[in-house]
C-alpha cells in the first residue's frame, strides 16, 4: 500500500518501537492511544466514489451525520454552523436558499433555479423550495464548491449540497430519539432496519415528527408564531444478489406552520432630497390612526394570518450493475412539491390584503452513469442526464373591507375592493439533456489531472397570464367606482415564450502530492445556469432570460499534521459570473417597471481554510473560516431602494463596485468536543461550537436592512453507555439569546422593509435509545 495511505502508521511504529524493548504488552497500550490520538478519517463521495478527503484534490468540506445529529444541527440552515462560506435561508419553503460564498438564491422567482445545486442520494433537487426540508437519518453532509456538472447530476454555477442518507442494514437495528424543548417543543425519531430476507432484501423505515416551539405570540388571536409542526416518513428496500443492488426509496413530508411571520423592521416617511414619502406607516396612520412599531423583535398583531401547508413527496430508484470490474449505475426519481401561503400581508390588525404564491413543482430524472475500476493510472466515469421539470406559480392576491381605505383613501368606499382578487399565473415547463465526463490520469504516485465535459440542451417554455374577478359587480349606483378597482387590478394579459439553449460545461483539475502528507492542486471550471423564465413578467418583459454563466479557479492545498493528529486544509479563489439573474428596472413612458432579468457581472474571490486535530484521546477541535470578496462588477440598472424613488428621480441606481446583499466578509467557526469513559461503564461527552458573521446589508445605498456582526453559542452536555445502547444530553443553541436577522425584505409604495427573524435561545434534553 502506497505511503500515502499509511492511517494508523504511528501506532504501528510506536508499537515496533516499544517492542524491541522487551515490553510487548506496553507497546498494545501506547499504539491503542497513539491511534485513539489521531482524528476521523473522513470520507466523501462528492465524485461519485469512495475517497479520503485528504486525497480529493477539489474544494469541498464534509461533516458526518453523526457529528450533525450530536449537536442537535437539525435544519439545512444549522450546517453552516460546521461549514464557513456556506448559508442557508429558510424563510419558508418558497423561498428556501442555499448560498456558497454570498450568492446562489433563485432571484424570488420559481421560474429560476439555483446557483448552488442540491443532491440528496444521488437525486438532484431543481426547485429551491425543496431544501426546506430537515433530512433526517443522515451518513454525510457534502459541500462541493465551484461550477458542478461533469459528474454530479444537473449543472450548477456555483457548487452543490450533497446529502446522504443511511442505507437499509442487513443486520438489525433500531434507534429512538425523543427530544423535550423550552416552549412547547417536542420532537420524536424513530429509525428501523434489518433483512427481510436474509443476505437478500433488507429495509429501513425512518419517521419524523416535529412540533411546538412558537415564540411570539399573536396578539389577535394569541397563537404562537415562527412555531415548527411538521412530519416526515421514509422508506427504504435494498436488494442485491451477486453483481446486482438496487436501493428504492419512497418518501413523504409535511409542514403546517406560522413560518410567514415577517415583521416590520422600517419604513422610510422622506425620500433622501427631504420630500414627504406617503409609503406604508403613513397610509396606516391616514386610513386607520395606527403607529406601527419597528422594535424588533416583537409579538405579530395580525388578523388574517393562517399556517402555511408545504407537502413533498418523493420516490427513487437506484440500480447498480457490475460489468466485469465497471459499474453501471442508474438513478430514476419522481419529486413533487405543494405549496399553499396564507399570509397576512398588510402587517397589521385590519382586514387589508392577503398575497402569497400557491406553487406545485412536478419534477422526473433518469441518470445513468457508467464508471471504470479504479487503483490504475486511468479511471474514468461517463454519463447521460435527463430532466423534466413542470412548476406552476399563482401570486394571488386578496383584498378584504378594509382594503379600500389603504390603497385608494379613506373617502372611498369599501366596496370598491372588497372581495377582489388578482392572479398572475405562471408555467414553465423544462425538458433538459445532458451527456457527461470525467476522467483522472495518475502519471505517478505524485502526479494527477483530472478532466471533466458536459454538453447540455435545454428547451423551456413559459407563460405568465395576469386576471382578476370577485367582488361586488360595480353596476348602477357603484359604476363611478368601477375605476378604482381597475387601477388596482391592474389589465389583464398574457405573456408566453419558448427557448432552446445548448452549453458547454467543463473542469481542468492538476494535482501533486509534495509529500505523503501535502497534497496541493488547482482547478479550472466553467459551468452554466439555465435562462430562468420569469413567471412575473408583464408585457415587454422578457418572459426566458439568458443563462447564467460561471468561470471559477480554485489553488489549494491539502495537510495531514502530527503524525495523522491533525489536518490543515485552504484555498484562494477567483469566480466570475457573467449574466447574474436578478432585477433589473428602466423607464417605460411615464413609469418605472422591474422585471428578472441578466444584470452584469459578480465576482467572487477570497480565501477558505478549515481544519481539525485530536488534541488527546479525549479533546477533539476542528474550525473552519472564510474571508470573501464577493462584488457587483457590473450592475447599472438596479432598482433603487424606496426613498431613492422620489418623483423626478432616475428610475434605477447604479450598483456597480457595491458588496452583494447579505454576502458578509468573514465567516467561521471553531468546534471543541470531548469525549471521557468512565470506570462505570459509561462516557461522559460534550461540545461547545462558537460561530461569527460579520456586517450585512440588504442594499449598499439604504441605512434600512442592516445586520451587524454576530456570533451564536452551540453547546451540550451528555451521557452514554460505551456500548452507546442509549445516552442522554441536555444542549442549547444560541446560548446567550442573541437578537438577529438572518434577512431582510425591500420595502415597497405599499409595504415596509421586513425582516426574517434568526432563532433566539433554544435548550432542552435528548434521550436515545438503541434497543439492539
Amino acid at each position: 500500500m502506497p505511503a500515502i495511505h499509511r492511517r494508523g502508521g504511528l501506532a504501528v511504529a510506536l508499537t515496533a518501537l516499544v517492542a524491541a524493548t522487551g515490553s510487548v504488552a506496553h507497546a498494545a497500550e501506547v499504539a491503542a492511544e497513539a491511534a485513539a490520538s489521531e482524528v476521523d478519517e473522513v470520507v466523501v463521495t462528492v465524485r461519485r466514489r469512495a475517497e479520503r478527503l485528504q486525497d480529493v484534490p477539489i474544494t469541498v468540506s464534509a461533516v458526518s451525520g453523526a457529528a450533525l445529529a450530536a449537536e442537535r444541527l437539525d435544519r439545512v440552515s444549522e450546517y453552516a454552523a460546521k461549514i464557513a462560506n456556506f448559508n442557508a435561508l429558510q424563510q419558508n419553503t418558497r423561498v428556501s436558499t442555499l448560498t456558497i460564498r454570498g450568492v446562489g438564491g433563485n432571484a424570488n422567482s420559481d421560474g429560476s433555479e439555483a446557483g448552488v445545486g442540491l443532491i440528496v442520494d444521488n437525486v438532484f433537487y431543481t426547485h429551491p423550495g425543496f431544501s426546506w426540508l430537515d433530512f433526517v437519518d443522515l451518513e454525510s453532509v457534502e459541500l462541493a464548491r465551484g461550477p458542478q456538472g461533469t459528474l454530479l447530476g444537473k449543472n450548477t454555477t456555483l457548487g452543490a449540497l450533497v446529502v446522504t442518507t443511511k442505507r437499509p442494514s442487513f443486520t438489525p437495528e433500531a434507534t429512538v430519539s425523543a427530544t423535550l424543548a423550552n416552549r412547547e417543543r417536542y420532537q420524536f425519531r424513530a429509525n428501523l432496519s434489518g433483512p427481510i430476507v436474509e443476505d437478500r432484501l433488507a429495509g429501513r423505515l425512518t419517521i419524523y415528527r416535529d412540533t411546538g416551539g412558537g415564540w411570539l405570540t399573536n396578539r389577535v388571536d394569541g397563537k404562537d408564531y415562527l412555531d415548527t409542526n411538521r412530519w416526515a416518513v421514509r422508506g427504504q428496500l435494498l436488494y442485491r444478489d451477486g453483481g446486482f443492488q438496487n436501493r428504492l426509496i419512497a418518501e413523504g413530508y409535511r409542514t403546517k406552520e406560522f413560518n410567514n411571520y415577517y415583521p416590520a423592521a422600517g419604513d422610510p416617511l422622506t425620500f433622501v432630497n427631504g420630500a414627504v414619502r406617503n409609503g406604508w406607516q403613513r397610509r396606516l396612520q391616514s386610513a386607520f390612526g395606527y403607529t406601527p412599531s419597528y422594535d424588533l423583535p416583537r409579538d405579530p398583531d395580525l388578523d388574517t394570518q393562517e399556517r402555511i401547508l408545504s407537502r413533498t413527496y418523493g420516490i427513487s430508484n437506484q440500480a447498480d450493475w457490475s460489468i466485469g470490474e465497471h459499474t453501471l449505475t442508474s438513478v430514476t426519481a419522481w419529486r413533487q412539491l405543494y405549496f399553499r401561503p396564507r399570509n397576512d400581508s398588510d402587517g397589521t390588525p385590519f382586514p387589508i390584503v392577503r398575497a402569497g404564491y400557491d406553487v406545485d413543482v412536478d419534477q422526473y430524472s433518469q441518470e445513468f452513469r457508467l464508471a471504470s475500476p479504479t487503483g490504475g493510472a486511468f479511471d474514468y466515469q461517463v454519463g447521460v442526464y435527463a430532466l423534466r421539470q413542470d412548476v406552476r406559480s399563482n401570486y394571488r392576491t386578496q383584498f378584504f373591507s378594509a382594503a379600500s381605505a389603504f390603497f385608494l383613501g379613506a373617502t372611498v368606499p369599501a366596496v370598491a375592493l372588497d372581495g377582489l382578487e388578482t392572479n398572475q399565473r405562471g408555467e414553465a415547463k423544462t425538458d433538459s439533456l445532458a451527456a457527461f465526463a470525467q476522467g483522472t490520469y495518475r502519471f505517478d504516485e505524485r502526479a494527477s489531472l483530472t478532466l471533466g465535459l458536459r454538453y447540455t440542451t435545454e428547451t423551456r417554455k413559459a407563460s405568465n397570464e395576469a386576471l382578476s374577478f370577485g367582488g361586488a359587480p360595480l353596476t348602477g349606483a357603484l359604476a363611478a367606482l368601477a375605476p378604482f378597482r381597475a387601477a388596482v387590478a391592474g389589465t389583464p394579459f398574457t405573456v408566453t415564450g419558448k427557448k432552446t439553449s445548448d452549453a458547454v460545461s467543463w473542469l481542468i483539475n492538476p494535482s501533486y502530492r509534495i509529500t505523503p502528507d501535502v497534497l496541493a492542486y488547482a482547478s479550472a471550471s466553467y459551468g452554466e445556469k439555465s435562462g430562468a423564465a420569469n413567471l412575473g413578467a408583464r408585457p415587454g418583459d422578457p418572459i426566458i432570460i439568458q443563462p447564467e454563466t460561471s468561470l471559477d479557479f480554485e489553488l489549494g492545498v491539502k495537510t495531514t499534521l502530527l503524525g495523522g493528529r491533525a489536518t490543515l486544509n485552504a484555498n484562494l479563489y477567483h469566480n466570475e459570473i457573467e449574466d447574474y439573474q436578478a432585477t433589473l428596472t428602466t423607464q417605460v413612458g411615464a413609469t418605472a417597471r422591474s422585471y428578472l432579468a441578466n444584470v452584469g457581472k459578480v465576482r467572487l474571490r477570497g480565501v477558505e481554510v478549515e481544519g481539525q486535530a485530536q488534541l488527546t484521546p479525549v479533546w477533539r477541535a476542528s474550525f473552519s473560516a472564510a474571508y470573501s470578496d464577493p462584488e457587483y462588477v457590473s450592475y447599472r440598472n438596479a432598482p433603487p431602494p424606496p426613498e431613492y424613488a422620489f418623483p423626478g428621480a432616475p428610475a434605477s441606481v447604479d450598483l456597480s463596485g457595491t458588496r452583494v446583499p447579505f454576502a458578509p466578509r468573514f465567516t467561521g467557526q471553531v468546534s471543541l468536543n470531548f469525549e471521557q469513559p468512565l470506570d462505570s461503564g459509561l462516557v461522559v461527552f460534550g461540545y461547545a461550537n462558537q460561530t461569527w458573521r460579520s456586517s450585512t446589508y440588504l442594499n449598499a445605498l439604504s441605512a434600512y436592512g442592516r445586520q451587524k456582526a454576530y456570533g451564536l453559542t452551540h453547546v451540550g452536555l451528555g451521557v452514554r453507555t460505551d456500548d452507546g445502547r442509549w445516552s442522554a444530553n441536555v444542549w442549547s443553541k444560541n446560548l446567550f439569546d442573541k437578537d438577529y436577522a438572518a434577512a431582510f425584505g425591500m420595502a415597497s409604495a405599499n409595504s415596509p422593509y421586513i425582516a426574517i427573524l434568526g432563532e433566539p435561545r433554544t435548550f432542552g434534553l435528548t434521550l436515545t435509545a438503541r434497543p439492539f
